[in-house]
């Protein structure tokens, strides 16, 4: 029923913010998952553009990423791929939308980590459709900073990232940035694709 109500809140808002979308124990297991790549170094830089645009920028973001493979998952990532395959039912049949797979990444901040204003389609690739982002952090304070922004045609909305809450938007419409973190910053992100 949650993943029908999401569908519907993004249909009518063009954003969704709905926290408790993890369990305290499995947003536990995948921010051990997260830690355990940490330390065996899985995680790199990431850039800018796509394929061979692809570009490290200091100035527009500062964090690292480390990409799912459903082939090579673990159990815990399994959990959290099939939730996500779940809400892309949902979106489907509620929005028609004609998703057909999901791509995503774990994504650590750190202190001072951000990235800039943008979008999430590519100039050349616009298969992108919906754009999800689970966030990840224990005990996050208002002080620690790492907001998401999301924008619309005259305002924004600023996402405390919460550990657990789930933010989806449309790809292709809403320009969000992550605002300066002041403690290591976690979530996962990922893309709803055509």
């Amino acid at each position: 029923m949650k993943y029908r109500a999401i569908a519907q809140q993004l249909e009518k808002k063009n954003l969704c913010v709905w926290p408790n979308f993890l369990s305290p124990e499995l947003l536990g297991e995948l921010h051990g998952d997260m830690n355990l790549i940490q330390k065996e170094d899985g995680f790199h830089r990431a850039g800018t553009g796509q394929n061979e645009g692809n570009d490290l920028r200091d100035q527009v973001r500062r964090d690292e990423v480390h990409w799912l493979d459903r082939k090579i998952s673990t159990p815990v990532q399994e959990v959290l791929l099939n939730k996500l395959d779940l809400l892309m039912q949902a979106l489907n049949r509620t929005l028609y939308l004609g998703l057909a797979e999901f791509n995503g990444h774990y994504a650590a901040y750190p202190k001072g980590g951000f990235y800039k204003r943008h979008l999430d389609c590519f100039q050349k690739d616009q298969s992108r459709v919906v754009s999800v982002i689970l966030f990840l952090n224990k005990n996050w304070s208002v002080f620690d900073g790492g907001e998401l922004r999301v924008y619309d045609a005259t305002s924004y909305t600023d996402v405390e990232p919460v550990g657990g809450t789930l933010v989806c938007f449309f790809s292709n419409e809403s320009e969000h940035e992550v605002l300066t973190s002041y403690a290591n910053r976690f979530s996962f992100t990922g893309w709803f694709s055509r």
